[in-house]
This record gives structure tokens, sequence and C-alpha cells, in this order.
């Protein structure tokens, strides 16, 4: 098979990855739309909080480290050892799901029958607390998400498209 039929290959499948994440995220949007008739503009911040959850989980990091070292002035940030990608997602689903269970009992419930402007002002508000909450519980730096899955469809493929369209490529020149 030549290199372009690889890297077409390669490409296809991250392209449709992709597009099953963001088809999930639309749907996550229609269903609640249609069951609710309230756009929540709190979702894809719950699912950036389920992101940095995830990643928290799998690193070992110490929640709300951050907030600890700037109190006491500690130098804490992870329990030194790691978790199991299939434990944290487990984790996260349980956080993720006590979480949904709080908005819905602390702030959702109190807003049943209301104008459709304060729901819409109190899924914003929720969002950038949901925001805040998670730079302040697993920090606001860039992360790394790792499920386990190679970076590449093998070695060969990442170093003759890394030739062919990366540094040394004839495209660059």
């Amino acid at each position: 098979m030549s290199d372009t039929v690889l890297f077409a290959l390669e490409a296809a499948l991250n392209g449709l990855t992709v597009g099953i994440m963001y088809s999930l995220v639309a749907l996550g949007f229609v269903l609640i739309f249609k069951a609710s008739g309230i756009f929540n503009f709190a979702q894809g911040v719950m699912a950036l909080f389920a992101a940095l959850t995830l990643v928290g989980f799998q690193q070992g990091q110490i929640p709300f480290s951050h907030l600890i070292n700037a109190v006491f002035g500690t130098s804490v940030q992870n329990f030194g050892w790691t978790l199991p990608s299939l434990l944290s997602i487990l984790l996260t689903v349980a956080v993720m799901v006590a979480l949904a269970w709080l908005i819905e009992r602390l702030v959702l419930k109190h807003l049943v029958n209301q104008e459709p402007i304060i729901l819409f002002m109190a899924t914003i508000g929720l969002s950038y607390f949901l925001e805040g909450l998670g730079d302040i519980m697993w920090g606001a730096e860039v992360k790394r998400l790792d499920v386990g899955i190679p970076q590449g469809m093998s070695s060969w493929v990442d170093e003759v498209t890394y030739n062919i369209f990366g540094y040394g490529s004839i495209w660059t020149r």
C-alpha cells in the first residue's frame, strides 16, 4: 500500500473519531433541549469537567492541590501512584453522576416553571462556576489524556507521514 493511501486512511480514522465525539455532544444538546425546552449552556463545561476529572484520576493528582498549596504553603501534587484507565473512567462516571445530582437538587430544581431567560442565565452561570471549579480542583495547565490508544497506526506510518508532511518534507522547503 502506498504512503498516500496509508496517510489518507489514518486521517479518515482520526476524522471519524473526532466526528463521533462531536456528534455525541450535539446529541446531548438536542436531548436536553427536547426534554426540558431549555438550551443548557453548561453541558459543554460538564464534558470539560469530566475530562479534567478523568485526567486527574489517571495521573493520581490530589484534587484541590493548588488551593491546598496556596493556603497551607505546602507543595503536594500527586498521590505518588496512577490509576488504570478503566478505574479512572468508572470513578469519573461516579463523580459526574454525583455532580449532576447536586446540580439538579441545588440549582435546577428551584428553577422549574421560571421564565426561559432565567433558565438561560442560570445555565450560563453554572457554566462559569463549573469551569472555575475545574480549574481550582485540577489546575489550569494543559493536560494530556491517555486512554491507551496508540498515537499512530504504526511507527512505520508515523515515520513515513512525518517524512512526507513533517519537518523533513518537501512541503516545508
